[in-house]
């Protein structure tokens, strides 16, 4: 007698734009992949419930999603970015995401021209822009005064995404968030008014191990260039914050720059000229904190992961020097 067996059934997942279609809520926020962008979330959970949609992206693919969003009806609902600063022809997505029917509100703290924020405005409902905090002190003004709760939330990311390091649990909290799989955890609790608690201490002592010993190996490899700024280059290994703060106490330097071996790069700098080197290469962010990327090909991948060799420093610190 024959055996039949039943094949299993694989339920499929459903894409961005089907999870976006099928949305129950009438809020979407938008925001970017790390502690800030956690603290936003969790702000916005306490103000409009935990039934948001939340798409977390990277600088990257801010523009990707925008037009994910913009593909699908907006119904009038709300579509809330934060911690995402303006990007070259974003402008072109917002409109079309504006087009589809959403109500955009922006909230950001990194650095607009007026230039930029007339090219969005007459997409948006409202663009609030304030470089004195990070983004979850933006959200917080506008959605939550009042609250003690969101406050705190508020003063403990800022005091991490500033470096201001005042506070001894946001730099636990920005280590565990460094590691993309705790950051809706990190987003749950602090929507709660937790900032940390033992399952949070936990995860960060079996981190703080790995975070050391690629901090070790990044500087093991740093090369120190002297002109108008000590710039230390080095590969990144993870923690590119982390790794920047103990160069610079290390080597005495007053700008790092940390290359994946990806060509994309971390910048941290004394100066507040970080994101002006960064918009040279691909890239953007804050005066002293930015983000950009090299044309790595092959070869200067795996000499970077091979070797610890950092193609295109000497271009970077010719950009750094001429500013």
């Amino acid at each position: 007698m024959p055996l039949y067996l039943r094949k299993k059934t694989v339920e499929k997942k459903p894409n961005l734009q089907e999870k976006i279609v099928g949305r129950t809520t009438s809020v979407v926020h938008l925001t970017h992949n790390d502690l800030d962008a956690a603290g936003s979330d969790a702000i916005c959970r306490m103000a409009f419930g935990p039934e948001i949609l939340t798409l977390f992206s990277s600088v990257n693919r801010f523009g990707w999603f925008v037009g994910q969003v913009g593909g699908c009806n907006g119904k009038g609902d709300r579509l809330i970015i934060s911690d995402l600063g303006y990007q070259k022809g974003i402008e072109d997505q917002i409109r079309k995401a504006h087009a589809a029917g959403w109500k955009i509100e922006w909230y950001d703290h990194h650095k607009w021209t007026e230039e930029e924020k007339e090219r969005v405005l007459p997409f948006v409902v409202s663009l609030t822009v304030d470089t004195s905090v990070c983004a979850t002190g933006v959200v917080c003004a506008s959605f939550a005064k009042g609250n003690t709760a969101a406050a705190e939330v508020a003063r403990v990311v800022c005091d991490y995404d500033l470096w201001k390091h005042e506070d001894p649990r946001s730099a636990v909290l920005g280590i565990v968030t460094s590691k993309r799989e705790y950051l809706e955890l990190i987003r749950d609790k602090l929507s709660k008014g937790i900032i940390i608690d033992d399952e949070v201490s936990r995860i960060f002592a079996g981190i703080e191990r790995e975070k050391n010993a690629c901090m070790k190996k990044s500087i093991r490899h740093a090369k120190v260039f002297r002109g108008q700024y000590v710039i230390a280059v080095m590969p990144a290994y993870g923690y590119p914050s982390e790794t920047a703060a103990e160069a610079r106490k290390e080597l005495g330097c007053d700008m790092e720059l940390l290359v994946f071996d990806t060509g994309k790069f971390s910048l941290r700098s004394v100066a507040p000229v970080s994101h002006l080197i960064a918009r040279q290469f691909n890239g953007g962010g804050h005066p002293n904190a930015s983000g950009g990327s090299f044309a790595y090909g092959w070869k200067e991948k795996w000499m970077l992961k091979l070797f610890g060799r950092v193609a295109c420093a000497k271009k970077f610190v010719e950009a750094a020097e001429t500013l």
